[in-house]
C-alpha cells in the first residue's frame, strides 16, 4: 500500500539533515528549506522536490546552497529509488552535481572514492525499509 513520503521519514533516511521545514508530505513542486550537517560544516539550501513515487522514487533539486566556499550557481539532484525483493530492498542513491567549480582530477578522486571506498554502516534508509517502516 503506498505511503506519502513526510519530511520527519526522510530525515531518519539521512542522517546528514539537521532539519527541514515542510510539514505534512512532500509534494512535486513544493519547495522548502533543508539544513545540513555536513563534515561538521552547516549547509543550508533551497529543496524541491521533482519526482516522488510512493515507496519507489523520492527525486529533490537542492540549489541556493548557503555554506562558505560553495560555488552561488551549484545545483544537487538527488535521485532515491527502492526496488523490494522480497524480505530485501534495493536502495540506489544517486548525487548529480551541476555547476559546481571542481577541477577535474579532483573529480576523478571523488568518484574514485564514493565507488570504491568502505561503507561505514548499514544504510539508514534500506535498513528501515526491510523493518517495513520507511515511509
Amino acid at each position: 500500500r503506498p505511503h506519502p513520503i513526510r519530511p520527519d521519514s526522510f530525515r531518519r533516511w539521512n542522517d546528514k539533515i539537521s532539519s527541514l521545514d515542510p510539514a505534512g508530505e512532500f509534494r512535486v513542486g513544493q519547495p522548502f528549506t533543508t539544513h545540513f550537517d555536513w563534515r561538521g560544516r552547516a549547509l543550508q539550501c533551497a529543496s524541491v522536490p521533482t519526482e516522488i513515487e510512493a515507496n519507489r522514487v523520492l527525486e529533490l533539486r537542492h540549489s541556493a546552497i548557503v555554506a562558505p566556499g560553495v560555488p552561488p550557481n551549484l545545483e544537487i539532484r538527488q535521485r532515491i529509488t527502492l526496488e523490494p525483493h522480497g524480505a530485501r530492498t534495493t536502495v540506489t542513491k544517486l548525487i548529480v552535481i551541476e555547476n559546481d567549480d571542481t577541477p577535474w582530477f579532483l573529480r576523478a578522486l571523488i568518484w574514485f572514492v564514493t565507488r570504491f571506498g568502505a561503507p561505514t554502516g548499514p544504510d539508514p534508509l534500506k535498513t528501515l525499509c526491510e523493518a517495513g517502516v520507511a515511509h
